[in-house]
């Protein structure tokens, strides 16, 4: 299952990366090492649980 979590979210990213529009974070960014990477998801989730979603 970790795989494909990790191929998601590099496509995901990817995804962002073509559509600068939406971008939240400079594409220059360094990526998250594989150890940290289920903190922050987890921490961005929650960053955003108040947020109401925005329509696209």
């Amino acid at each position: 299952v970790k795989p494909l979590v990790e191929v998601r979210n590099r496509v995901a990213e990817e995804l962002a990366r073509r559509d600068p529009k939406d971008s939240l974070a400079p594409i220059d960014r360094d990526p998250v090492p594989n150890r940290f990477a289920e903190s922050v998801r987890r921490y961005y989730e929650e960053l955003g649980k108040d947020k109401p979603e925005v329509p696209r």
